[in-house]
């Protein structure tokens, strides 16, 4: 029998993702206020990060969430996957880019700590339990998120836009502009569409992609 389910479309994306080397991450992990995965950021900075991450655990463990959304608020998920976020006059980086060359050993096994996921049905506003279809993540920080249609359900990637328009809170901090994720996909078998603002009922239709 033909699944035509959104869960079934769900868990074949999941599966897809997965055998390219995506993580498969839990939505109970997630800290819906805060819009982020604390565990895998703290793990991230731990693992690429120790001695720096050794000097400030014992006194300032507690207040790293804090400090990293503050910064997320001042200066955008963009920024601070590229240069990082000052705590306690350190810098921690939350993402490694690819070096150009291979001559420094140190900095390709930084690169391939970098861990991407995929979330599925993750809250996304603090005040109800609204969940979003999938949320992708990189070192515990959302890049984007995406709901699915199928058109086997009656619905399509105009349902998705829809939802966005009408059912996604902009300033919930999953959605808020350039401080978290980055991008929002609106999705059915056949056609995507993105756009990088969630404005209410002036988000735009989306590109198509």
């Amino acid at each position: 029998m033909a699944q035509t389910t959104e869960k079934a479309f769900e868990t074949y994306v999941m599966q897809m993702l997965a055998a390219k080397g995506w993580q498969l991450g839990s939505a109970s992990a997630w800290d819906k206020e805060l819009a982020l995965f604390p565990d895998q950021v703290t793990a991230f900075i731990a693992d690429t990060q120790p001695e720096l991450w050794a000097d400030m655990r014992t006194l300032h463990a507690d207040q790293l969430e804090t400090m990293l959304v503050r910064e997320l608020a001042i200066k955008g998920s963009l920024n601070v996957f590229r240069h990082g976020f000052k705590f306690y006059g350190k810098i921690f980086r939350m993402a490694f880019f690819k070096p150009a060359h291979g001559l420094n050993p140190e900095m390709l096994a930084r690169y391939g700590c970098n861990g991407l996921s995929v979330t599925r049905q993750v809250p996304c506003h603090p005040g109800d339990q609204s969940t979003m279809d999938l949320v992708f993540s990189l070192n515990g920080l959302p890049v984007a998120t995406c709901e699915l249609k199928n058109p086997g359900t009656g619905q399509t990637w105009r349902n998705a836009i829809h939802q966005y328009q009408h059912d996604r809170d902009p300033r919930a901090p999953l959605f808020e502009f350039k401080k978290r994720a980055l991008v929002h996909f609106a999705v059915d078998p056949d056609q995507v569409y993105m756009t990088t603002c969630i404005e209410g009922r002036r988000t735009p239709g989306g590109t198509r992609q």
